[in-house]
């Protein structure tokens, strides 16, 4: 049974998470801001505010065999206050590296964002080299996070991978999001506002994610010498929203002429395209993406039905 510690288990991949980690027998211990008690979990630590200090103070006597790290600030719309963006996604980065570390932990595994990469004229998947953000926030903190933690990481010799996800849908999503919100209005036979759905975006169903999370964390402890590497956790499939749209359109059975193409502005930050060349997780991971987008939205689907059951 190996110990296991996860950050932003109450989000919408982190929950995902916890239940696979069960399923396979780990003994989960989840550090948390919030007092709910979630399945799956056999410990639970609290840091209201996540700091530094406060993630140290939390993890003192403590050890893991392995970390996931999907804690995040900046992910959804109204968080843009840049204190907690850094403070968050790059200083509690560092302490759990610097504290895995001593243990020495197998496996840290970060989940981060395709949003780290410069993506403007970007027309099809991007590597690993490709050029970091550096003007927006998210992005940057999260490119600032990954260079941090794979330096420490590499210094120290600590097997730690960040996971470069593109667009997860799924069960859980929060509500302002595509797949949500599609269901929402069509399952209701209401207009679904829409931009013009032209852009291209890499779509993974959640159990992908999960899945090719833990295929890294066992990839680390199995390499014969500690890894420290970035990887598109990604399809290489960049998928039109329009397509994506009518796709859950037909599995609902609802008409075409609900989906609003064009209601909706364009952001003044959208980039066309949004997907990641996944060659460098497929090799080190052994890993490759089950669900199609339309395998994807009908289990999705189906999920969602049991859950109102």
């Amino acid at each position: 049974m190996r110990t296991v510690l996860v950050t932003g288990t109450t989000g919408f991949i982190g929950r995902h998470l916890l239940r696979w980690l069960a399923s396979e027998g780990n003994r989960v211990t989840s550090l948390q801001r919030s007092a709910e008690l979630l399945p799956g979990v056999s410990e639970t630590l609290r840091a209201p505010i996540f700091s530094a200090s406060n993630v140290r103070s939390a993890l003192a006597g403590r050890r893991f065999d392995w970390v996931f790290h999907l804690s995040a600030y900046g992910v959804r719309p109204e968080e843009r206050d840049i204190e907690p963006m850094f403070r968050v996604n790059v200083d509690v980065t560092r302490e759990l590296v610097e504290a895995a570390s001593g243990w020495p932990a197998k496996a840290v595994v970060i989940a981060s964002t395709g949003s780290e990469y410069r993506l403007e004229r970007v027309d099809g998947p991007v590597t690993e080299d490709s050029p970091l953000e550096t003007s927006k926030l998210y992005g940057a903190s999260k490119a600032a996070a990954t260079i941090t933690a794979l330096s420490i990481a590499r210094s120290l010799r600590l097997p730690c991978a960040v996971a470069r996800i593109f667009n997860v849908y799924g069960p859980g999503e929060a509500e302002y999001r595509l797949f949500p919100s599609l269901v929402r209005h069509l399952s209701r036979a209401q207009r679904a506002p829409l931009s013009k759905g032209d852009q291209l975006r890499d779509f993974l169903f959640v159990a992908d994610v999960v899945e090719a999370l833990g295929a890294i964390a066992q990839a680390l402890e199995s390499s014969a010498s500690p890894a420290q590497l970035a990887l598109n956790l990604s399809s290489g499939r960049p998928t039109p929203i329009r397509d994506f749209a009518l796709a859950v359109a037909r599995e609902l059975k609802a008409s075409p002429e609900l989906l609003g193409f064009g209601d909706l502005p364009m952001r003044p930050d959208e980039v066309h395209c949004f997907s990641g060349d996944p060659s460098r997780l497929r090799a080190f991971a052994q890993w490759t993406p089950r669900y199609t987008v339309a395998c994807g939205i009908r289990e999705g689907l189906q999920q969602l039905k049991e859950t109102i059951r």
